[in-house]
């Protein structure tokens, strides 16, 4: 049936009783119809036919939505592309999809606008595994924890990392301003941590820039200002933190006398190999060779550990240690079963000495710089140190067999205990043989 719509002839229409649907048609656009179902849902419809003489059925919508003139308009327009040769349905699906692609690109923007900082520091952390040394990725979660945290060693409450403002900020907002004014802040308290800190984040945004999913969303240059790089601390050396030639007797006397025997020995031997506090305090009695002089510790440059020797004055402490459990320097009370905490014990020692204070890495410091004293070769004492060579000889062709290393350590140790008035008389001595006239 044929008519003109109108609201009026609309609303009477309905599906005629026994049909499944029933169809009215516009006199004003061709091809413009009303279905009408059964349960007396209306929807316009246009019917038209292909230039391939394909008939072709499109539905409009629902007659609530779409006034007669704006249905009409809409079947004009479906019949124009028909007109054309263009498949009104083919280019409906194309719009479905373009709409849809840019729907996804709408989330995917707004997914990664809202990207964190620490949602990528995780990541990054987690890619290094494996790469880093134990020491290395330790300072990285250090510098970035939240604070407020119970110690797993000792008492009190962790402190909030200098990394852990800009771990809060999302991706797209960090730029060299925000950059400069973060450390602005974190050098008015802690400017060595400021400035590691920042050398950690500026390897992280390096890496970041050459990532695929976040290159194109970070300011790349932000760590790169120069402006920025003035406003991080400079690097200053710890003049003070060390002990001088004439320290040794009073500091060899008071940490000789501590009570702990263990805190004891693993101070002395700080001073006397200069290795770091974490190398030290993690030795294993596997890693002591009593028989070849030796201690294989762990190392921050080479992942394999080093290899350095066992002084006689030293071995004769260690020899002395009881042997509780793995670890040469044990503690019953610690959750591990080493050591944990040897700075308290070190600084009642320095406070009974008369010393001022002096950090576990500065008995570090203290080795390189009174191993001058006996004149011990640069490169022996970077080797015993595990420091990474910085010349291409050392790096390439000097390879300081164990007995080399020891005949300098052992004239260093035999120094470091006359200057401090320590009376030790070498096993082998008593052992030596000698001429009977």
């Amino acid at each position: 049936m044929r008519i003109k719509f109108t609201a009026g002839k609309i609303a009477a229409f309905e599906c005629a009783a026994g049909k499944s649907s029933d169809f009215i048609w516009d006199t004003e656009a061709p091809g413009l119809g009303i279905k009408a179902s059964p349960g007396g849902s209306k929807q316009y419809i246009l019917q038209s036919r292909l230039q391939t003489g394909s008939p072709v059925r499109l539905t409009i919508g629902k007659i609530t939505a779409w006034t007669i003139e704006n249905a009409r308009a809409e079947a004009r327009r479906l019949q124009n592309l028909i007109d054309q040769g263009r498949d009104p349905r083919q280019e409906k699906a194309e719009q479905a999809s373009q709409d849809k692609a840019a729907l996804e690109k709408a989330k995917s923007i707004a997914i990664r606008e809202a990207i964190t900082v620490q949602s990528v520091w995780k990541e990054y952390l987690a890619n290094h595994i494996g790469y880093w040394g134990e020491r290395h990725l330790r300072d990285h979660h250090n510098l970035s924890q939240p604070g407020g945290i119970p110690k797993k060693r000792g008492t009190g409450l962790t402190v909030q990392g200098v990394l852990y403002p800009l771990l809060q900020m999302r991706m797209i907002d960090i730029n060299a301003d925000v950059l400069a004014d973060w450390q602005r802040q974190e050098a008015k308290s802690r400017a060595n941590n400021a400035r590691q800190g920042f050398e950690m984040f500026r390897a992280f945004w390096r890496w970041c820039r050459q990532h695929k999913d976040y290159s194109a969303l970070i300011d790349a240059q932000a760590v790169e200002s120069q402006d920025l790089r003035k406003k991080v601390p400079e690097r200053k050396t710890k003049k003070f933190d060390v002990l001088q030639r004439s320290h040794l007797p009073a500091w060899f006397d008071s940490v000789r006398g501590l009570s702990n025997p263990v805190i004891s020995t693993y101070l002395q031997g700080l001073l006397l190999t200069g290795a770091r506090r974490e190398e030290l305090a993690e030795l294993k009695w596997e890693d002591v060779d009593f028989k070849w002089k030796s201690l294989w510790v762990k190392d921050k440059i080479e992942d394999e550990g080093r290899m350095i020797p066992l002084t006689p004055y030293l071995s004769s402490l260690i020899s002395a240690l009881p042997r509780r459990n793995e670890w040469v320097f044990s503690s019953p009370s610690a959750a591990d079963g080493k050591l944990a905490e040897p700075r308290i014990a070190h600084n009642k020692a320095l406070e009974i000495a008369g010393l001022d204070h002096v950090t576990l890495h500065g008995l570090r410091r203290t080795f390189a710089s009174l191993a001058e004293w006996v004149e011990m070769p640069v490169g022996v004492v970077a080797q015993i140190m595990g420091h990474a060579p910085n010349a291409t000889a050392e790096r390439h062709y000097k390879n300081r067999p164990l007995e080399l290393l020891a005949i300098w350590h052992s004239k260093y140790e035999a120094w470091i205990l006359e200057q401090a008035g320590v009376e030790f008389d070498h096993p082998e001595n008593q052992q030596r043989l000698r001429v009977i006239k």
